[in-house]
């Protein structure tokens, strides 16, 4: 008899998609189960609750397949309780990155989650046929598995009241022996123009950072998959990705191997056939210390990839305290350089509160970044992830953590199973202060965010800064000084500011269980899914700032710039004039980027598709035009296609924006310039 098997990686509905990417994990180890068990098991692989749902109305899988990440462990968990309640011989086996390390930490997660019937940890493909065999020899009886307490590898589980653990195998030597789920047709199902399709040619990282799942022993040896079926992977998605317009690569370091060029000349090949040009933007995280390789590779794929400046922080004692060792400053600010020359956007990434940081270094940290010239500065807040080194005892009592709970943005909704509906929602903790930083400290730094967030990111404001840039100011006194005037010249975004605080408060608890008892009140969730509770603050107020307040940013930031200027002694009339005409140029490009069907015409007094062209780098005064030049602003066929794609992927609710403020370079979605050529010009 065929043994039903399900690999369920879940993601949250209630809002937009939450996790909108390919379970390439899960179908990894479907994969691998098919390869070796052949025609004994009948696999399916699942994403949406509404489609595993729809195969449970069918009937239950012996075996119940789950991953278990942050953004869905809930989640899952709350089907494994209804499918053993429903079929109590069903297995329930979770795998993945969201579960602790240490035996005790362990035994009280699967206490937490009483539904697992068993956590393979680590890598899942070798253990899950492994345990599938096992289970085999005995008609498939778990209850006398566990009663006798066998072992296979990396397998942990409780059997009344004691814990039980196996030895851990060796990493896998050759991830080749993996077949690749997208060559095999399993990931053919998720071609459905949103979700992103997911590769990877690296398995492992050879950092040791505090904070990362993978800062662990078990991952320092980094395996590479085979180039030939990379680019097998690459040529094999992009003939059914449609108009998604994103590329995923999971690797850790990409860009850290010769191979890693190779995977870049193949995507810029299919780049230049694909008749949407797939992929628009590759999301990766590329190497940390290898940036020379990273440089090269932007410099061929340009603005596709936005190369990662992952420095969490430039404070050597908060560097040495997590185990990193960064790259110095000037070489990410070349990195930085390479990638505005090649019309791209860099990123670098910061962490808020990690071991030993405080105010005064944080903000050194943004200030760094911002001077280094990358296009992002992506502020993460602290999360305790399980596994991780920062998320040990040893490291709350040395460092004095002081967490909060709080619901994951998007990550809840109301689900099926049967002929029942339910609720759920993700519960993570966050660190908001320590023995180097209060709370108070902690709430100066995420004020600091939402304003390097709202007028930085995305170079909203780059044709500004690059002006005060020839002028000799650098861009975090541009910041700086934008931060110092929000409370006393623009009461409107001051109230965004309100908000956000407010609003950072309202979501988090003290505890797990407080939060959790909050949400199994009736109603509740319908306060997440409306927004009144549970968005992610930081890109919520950026939304409503960026697209509701947009003439205001101006105001605030224009009015910054002349007060900087005054105090260098050079605000010209020259430098008066080009603002005032920068500025009503600069709200024709950007104000409602999404709405297509917005075009003007204006006459300027400087070039400015020129400057545009050049990134604003170059001295306005060579493209002033004293008579006057007419000037077209709008949307270009292939941006409009580009914004129809993200609209279909994240929606224009306010949640939608902000995901699609995180997602999409901006700068590809600002209206374009071109000058208009009149008729009576070729006279």
């Amino acid at each position: 008899m065929t043994v039903k098997i399900s690999f369920a990686d879940l993601t949250h509905m209630g809002q937009v998609v939450a996790a909108n990417t390919f379970p390439l994990g899960s179908t990894m180890v479907a994969s691998y189960a098919k390869q070796e068990l052949g025609d004994e098991i009948d696999v399916e692989v699942f994403k949406y609750p509404d489609d595993f749902a729809n195969y449970l109305d069918k009937g239950m899988p012996q075996f119940a397949g789950f991953s278990a990440f942050s953004w869905n462990i809930r989640l899952a968990h709350e089907y494994a309780k209804r499918i053993k309640t429903a079929s109590p011989k069903t297995i329930t086996v979770f795998g993945g990155p969201n579960f602790p390390d240490s035996p005790k930490d362990q035994e009280a997660f699967l206490k937490r989650f009483p539904h697992i019937d068993c956590y393979l940890e680590f890598e899942g493909e070798l253990s899950f046929v492994a345990l599938y065999r096992a289970l085999k020899e005995i008609d498939f009886d778990w209850e006398r598995f566990r009663n006798e307490k066998r072992l296979v590898q990396n397998i942990r589980y409780m059997v009344d009241g004691q814990f039980v653990a196996a030895p851990l195998a060796k990493k896998i030597e050759d991830p080749n022996i993996v077949p690749s789920p997208h060559l095999n047709g399993l990931s053919d199902k998720f071609y459905d123009g949103v979700l992103i399709p997911m590769i990877q040619s690296t398995r492992g990282c050879p950092y040791q950072c505090a904070f990362c799942w993978e800062g662990g022993s078990y991952f320092q040896k980094v395996k590479r998959f085979n180039q030939d079926r990379v680019i097998e992977e690459l040529r094999y998605i992009s003939k059914r990705v449609g108009k998604v317009p994103d590329l995923c690569i999971v690797d850790a370091n990409f860009g850290i191997f010769e191979g890693d060029m190779e995977t870049a000349r193949e995507i810029h090949r299919i780049q230049q056939e694909h008749p949407n040009r797939w992929p628009r933007t590759i999301l990766a995280a590329t190497s940390k210390n290898n940036k020379e390789r990273t440089i090269e590779i932007v410099e061929l794929l340009k603005e596709t990839l936005p190369p990662t400046g992952a420095v969490q922080s430039t404070d050597q004692t908060v560097l040495a305290n997590i185990k990193r060792k960064n790259v110095p400053n000037e070489v990410l600010a070349r990195m930085a350089q390479v990638t505005k020359e090649q019309g791209g956007q860099s990123e670098a990434e910061l962490i808020l509160c990690l071991e030993g940081d405080n105010k005064k270094a944080h903000f050194q940290t943004v200030k760094d970044m911002l001077d280094s010239c990358f296009s992002f500065v992506r502020m993460y807040q602290f999360m305790m992830l399980p596994g991780t080194k920062s998320a040990s005892q040893e490291h709350r009592d040395k460092y004095g953590f002081r967490t909060r709970f709080r619901v994951l943005p998007r990550c809840f909704g109301k689900y099926r199973f049967q002929n029942e509906h339910f609720f759920c929602a993700e519960i993570e903790e966050i660190v908001t202060g320590n023995n180097t930083m209060t709370h108070e400290e902690y709430l100066d730094c995420r004020a600091l965010h939402l304003t390097v967030e709202t007028f930085h990111n995305d170079s909203i404001f780059l044709d500004l800064a690059q002006f005060l840039g020839r002028q000799g100011i650098k861009r975090s006194e541009f910041i700086e000084a934008i931060r110092d005037r929000v409370f006393t010249d623009a009461p409107g975004i001051q109230k965004l500011y309100e908000g956000f605080r407010k609003e950072e408060q309202k979501n988090t608890w003290e505890s797990y269980d407080m939060l959790d008892a909050f949400l199994r009140q009736d109603g509740c969730i319908d306060k997440y899914i409306s927004g009144e509770y549970g968005t992610n603050e930081l890109y919520k107020y950026r939304a409503l700032a960026v697209f509701e307040h947009l003439p205001a940013l101006h105001d605030l930031a224009y009015g910054a710039a002349y007060s900087l200027l005054a105090g260098y002694n050079r605000l010209t009339d020259e430098a008066k004039s080009y603002l005032s005409e920068l500025k009503e140029f600069s709200l024709l490009r950007k104000l409602a980027p999404l709405d297509t069907k917005q075009a003007t015409r204006r006459v300027f007094h400087y070039d400015f598709p020129a400057l545009l062209e050049r990134m604003f780098e170059a001295d306005p005064a060579a493209f002033r035009f004293p008579d006057g030049v007419e000037i077209e602003i709008l949307h270009t066929d292939q941006q409009r296609e580009l914004i129809e794609g993200y609209i279909k992927q994240y929606t224009t609710t306010l949640i939608g924006l902000g995901r699609i403020l995180l997602r999409a370079n901006m700068n590809r979605l600002y209206r374009t310039a071109r000058k208009v050529i009149h008729a009576e010009s070729f006279a």
